[in-house]
């Protein structure tokens, strides 16, 4: 996992001409998964130019005079994410996954998935800090990683078995939700936590009840 911040402009990938000519202009952000969108522009009383953002998924991103958090490699471990979150000043740290970094910029730079067992809860966790952030003049963008790519690709062999179970609690949690996909996804990160705490729970109430059944065969 790699924590970055800059106070530049940070190009994850240098444009070319072509892409120059074609790049976004920011200011106001509208969100909708992996994508940003504005035709605001730059005031003339010094408030702060426009985000300029190339590629869905960005491939190129400039905040000119906000401070931008770069965060890569979450790996489905949500504990570790918040740590790298609340250490780049972005996340509250009282459990209430608020967006504190104001007029940031955090850009994900992918392998979300693979190796752990939360990954939609991060998903869910950026989507909630995206809608936050553009409500205080920052913005969150996330970036594909090659875990992404393998996954897509049909490639599991990283993926972990609890990711699979929380892929069957999330469809079931959409259910509760009739359905609401935005509803469920958004509110997602703090209702698999309570699930996977309440598993946790009844598992050890049975494995202590199966305890209790196999002293009374031996006797």
């Amino acid at each position: 996992m790699a924590t970055l911040s800059l106070t530049c402009s940070l190009p994850l990938q240098p444009p070319s001409s072509s892409q120059s000519q074609s790049r976004k202009l920011f200011d106001s952000i509208v969100s909708t998964p992996f994508q940003y969108s504005s035709s605001s522009t730059t005031s003339s009383n010094g408030s702060l130019k426009p985000i300029v953002v190339d590629g869905d998924p960005p491939t190129f991103v400039s905040a000119p005079g906000r401070r931008i958090v770069a965060v890569g490699d979450l790996h489905g471990d949500l504990d570790k994410a918040r740590c790298a979150l609340e250490t780049a000043g972005v996340l509250s740290s009282d459990g209430q996954s608020l967006w504190i970094g104001g007029e940031t910029v955090l850009v994900q730079l992918g392998d979300i998935l693979d190796r752990g067992e939360d990954e939609l809860a991060i998903l869910s966790l950026l989507k909630s800090l995206d809608i936050q952030a553009k409500a205080h003049g920052g913005a969150v963008f996330q970036v594909n990683g090659n875990h992404e790519t393998m996954n897509v690709e049909g490639d599991y062999r990283y993926v972990d078995n609890g990711a699979l179970d929380e892929c069957i609690d999330f469809l079931e949690y959409l259910d509760k939700c009739e359905r609401n996909w935005e509803e469920a996804f958004v509110s997602w990160c703090a209702v698999s936590a309570r699930w996977k705490q309440d598993r946790k729970v009844s598992q050890n109430y049975w494995a202590q009840w199966n305890l209790v059944k196999d002293s009374g065969k031996r006797v």
